[in-house]
């Protein structure tokens, strides 16, 4: 049947003014050729720069978009959008069927998108005749869509660049830490041969007196033998005091193996017993310096961890205060030496004290007295490491901590370590 404008303008109601004219989504209908039957204000505003809704009729897309362009000739693109939309209309007719689109142009200069719905209108014999379609301003839409593309581009960009640096990073915190574990190993290696050398004083200070005691006994065998009057008794009597002297310079010898062991186990160990086999090997020492030492030691006092080290703290917080207190003694200050050493429980954690005589710390190293390579010692006979690892031992693989403070005469360090049936 032939299709007349005015049977549409015939059903130009009040009703379909309001459903129509006034949306702000874009109404029109064409027909096969594309010829405008109707277009509502917002078509004819936004898109076609129509006089009034009456205009397009009779009128296709080419004719405002050339008329537009000829307004404008100093801007080529100005109002081409209107080339664009015929394919989608035959593109309906061909398929039969109501499709979307998403069209985009220039209207006056700028880029416009929109969402466009088109469907196949028909005759009363089912024929289609033309075209029906709604279009939406999606343009800022699409801007937003396009500022979060970029910006997620840019976000997996910078997670490229985080996971890259991520790698760098965790590459060198390892070489950081391996580089760490070097210098502690080689600084731990440098305190036990410091350690190692003050122990071997130890040991000849200790051996001194039963080497005398062997050479006196051997003499006097001699000596005995010589003149042809030595007894049976004589004889046992003299060996007795060798072998007695012999086997104490063994367990000494013993102790210091024992000291040296490479063995790094962790165990629960029973601090008093550290405490006195520490004092056994120092023993040579501090009776050497007039040193008296004190004990008040808990027996329950246990600590979990690799006992040799923890001797190892000991014997620096020991060979510390006995330097101390023999600088104070060669400046006359004092003439006897004095160390406490005492190990309370005190909420579930054991608490070592050891106090010394021994004239304290320079409040001007006091707050660095940790750190490797600071020595209140001579420099010939100080390494500066001593203390940084016994706080490192403490505080690094005991999990407890490592303080001293000044006192009357003297200094006082603080071991606090979980107890061994807390480990």
């Amino acid at each position: 049947m032939s299709f007349e404008i005015t049977d549409l303008k015939e059903h130009d109601s009040e009703l379909l003014r309001l459903l129509t004219r006034n949306l702000p989504d874009m109404l029109w209908v064409k027909d096969l050729n594309g010829i405008y039957l109707y277009a509502n204000k917002t078509a004819c505003d936004s898109l076609l720069m129509a006089t009034d809704t009456d205009e397009p009729i009779g009128k296709n897309d080419m004719f405002f978009a050339q008329r537009e362009r000829d307004a404008h000739p100093e801007n080529s693109h100005w109002h081409t959008f209107g080339e664009l939309c015929f394919n989608s209309d035959v593109t309906v007719i061909e398929n039969n069927k109501a499709m979307r689109f998403e069209e985009y142009g220039n209207v006056r200069g700028k880029i416009l998108y929109l969402e466009v719905y088109k469907a196949p209108f028909y005759d009363k014999e089912g024929n289609i005749i033309g075209t029906v379609g709604a279009g939406r301003d999606i343009t800022q839409l699409k801007g937003i869509q396009h500022d979060l593309q970029e910006s997620l581009k840019t976000l997996h960009h910078q997670r490229r660049q985080l996971e890259s640096f991520n790698g760098e990073l965790e590459k060198l915190v390892k070489e950081e830490i391996q580089k760490q574990q070097k210098q502690e190993h080689l600084m731990l290696h440098q305190s036990r041969q410091a350690a190692m050398g003050e122990l071997l004083e130890s040991i000849a200070h200790q051996w001194r007196q039963p080497l005398n005691i062997i050479g006196l006994a051997t003499f006097n065998l001699e000596t005995k033998y010589a003149m042809g009057s030595m007894s049976e008794r004589d004889f046992h009597e003299k060996m007795d005091i060798i072998a007695a002297n012999i086997s104490y310079m063994s367990d000494t010898i013993d102790d210091f193996r024992r000291f040296l062991n490479p063995n790094r186990k962790n165990i629960v160990f029973e601090v008093h017993k550290c405490v006195e086999r520490i004092l056994k090997m120092l023993d040579g020492q501090l009776r050497s310096s007039k040193i008296v030492v004190s004990l008040d030691i808990q027996s329950d006092c246990t600590f979990y961890g690799v006992e040799n080290e923890f001797e190892q703290v000991l014997i620096i917080l020991l060979n510390n205060a006995i330097d101390a207190i023999k600088t104070q003694q060669k400046k006359n200050v004092i003439t006897q030496g004095e160390i406490s050493v005492s190990c309370k429980l005190f909420d579930a954690k054991g608490v070592i004290e050891l106090q010394d005589n021994g004239g304290g710390i320079d409040p001007k190293i006091h707050d660095n007295i940790f750190e490797p390579y600071v020595t209140t010692k001579e420099s010939a006979y100080g390494t500066g490491i001593g203390l940084y690892i016994a706080k490192n031992i403490i505080e690094s693989r005991m999990r407890g901590s490592l303080e001293v403070e000044n006192i009357d005469k003297g200094s006082c360090f603080i071991i606090k370590v979980p107890l061994g049936n807390n480990a």
